[in-house]
């Protein structure tokens, strides 16, 4: 995507957005959680609308969506890339071999201008701007928006008008005033609460309005999602599949009993399956977070703990949900680089694709 196609797009989708006089209107628009917008998305079968002529073709399309572009892994908030596929020196470099880009998701004002943010338990070290821009440069990545502040469901039932604003349109803003490209594609909701109807009022309210696609959580879709029927029904959900870290697959090892709060370990087969069912028409949304090799490090504080040695993907194993096995997603993108008829590309280019921007 050129950089004048992307301002074109950010400023068709700002029109009438961006004054303090529309923020102000927005008041009206503010339901109460639990009230009105349920944003309910009937059920859908693969190819029930004919995919469109346009030169992204007729699909199927994958995004390889990277949840808050975590870049390396920390101890008490040190960076250590000790046994991290990091995403600068790894996973870019190897996906652009293949002739792919990810897509990263930005909690904007928690992103230093050069300084990583450091998260999850002091654990994880998310992407600066400066890290944002070398990825979009170098390697052809987009970026969409995670919130401005990666608000509490509490929080969210609270908004103000213009506080709802600032998470969601004024997030686009400023991804897209870093020259980033992608920045209207879509709006990952945090958390395990994308359900409530306090996010789902922010989703149809405003979210619809300065975004593609909103990013919400149903595992029964398995990160498919048919965009006949998407694209045609506010407020504009897509569902991704995650891959995730927990207890090994094989029942006679111990790491089957390493202890997780929910889940066990994502087999590679598992995505790979859903990815050879898919159709034209469909947009596959596949989420990773950080991914390891071998086993862990001696960290002094952080307690995650993995290993990755096995040649048997049944063996893998993390204690938590965000680390996954580098060689297992390697072995999930080869089997979407396999196939000719899938095109990766970011949530804006598909969301032109399919009518929206409306």
């Amino acid at each position: 995507m050129t950089a004048e196609r992307e301002r074109k797009h950010v400023g068709r989708r700002r029109v009438g957005l961006l004054g303090a006089a529309v923020v102000a209107a927005a008041v009206a628009l503010v339901p109460a959680a639990g009230s009105v917008a349920s944003g309910a998305v009937r059920a859908a079968n693969a190819g029930d609308t004919a995919p469109p002529a346009t030169s992204l073709g007729p699909g199927p399309y994958v995004t390889l969506l990277f949840s808050r572009t975590e870049m390396s892994a920390a101890d008490n908030c040190v960076e250590d890339d000790t046994s991290i596929a990091t995403l600068d020196g790894t996973v870019a470099p190897y996906l652009k071999s293949l002739g792919m880009a990810g897509t990263g998701t930005l909690v904007t004002k928690k992103t230093g201008d050069t300084t990583r943010n450091c998260t999850h338990y002091n654990d994880d070290l998310t992407a600066s701007w400066a890290d944002a821009t070398n990825l979009a440069q170098n390697y052809g990545w987009s970026f969409v928006s995670h919130t401005a502040t990666y608000p509490g469901l509490a929080a969210i039932e609270n908004f103000t008008p213009q506080e709802a604003y600032a998470q969601t349109c004024g997030s686009e803003a400023t991804i897209a005033a870093h020259g980033l490209p992608g920045a209207a594609g879509m709006i990952a909701y945090p958390g395990s609460y994308t359900k409530n109807q306090a996010v789902v009022n922010l989703q149809a309210n405003y979210g619809d309005n300065c975004f593609d696609w909103g990013r919400q959580y149903d595992h029964a879709q398995k990160g498919v999602n048919n965009l006949g029927t998407t694209s045609a029904t506010p407020p504009h959900w897509v569902y991704p599949v995650a891959v995730v870290g927990g207890p090994c697959n094989d029942p006679t090892q111990p790491c089957y009993n390493v202890h997780i709060s929910n889940g066990r370990y994502t087999l590679p087969s598992v995505i790979i399956s859903e990815i050879n069912k898919l159709q034209p028409g469909q947009y596959f949304v596949f989420q990773a977070y950080i991914l390891v090799t071998g086993t862990n490090p001696k960290y002094t504080s952080n307690m995650n703990r993995w290993d990755c040695t096995s040649p048997n993907p049944a063996e893998h194993w993390t204690n938590i949900t965000v680390r996954y096995c580098w060689s297992d997603y390697q072995k999930i993108i080869q089997a979407i680089a396999a196939d000719p008829n899938i095109t990766v590309t970011d949530p804006q280019t598909v969301g032109e694709a399919w009518g929206r921007p409306f």
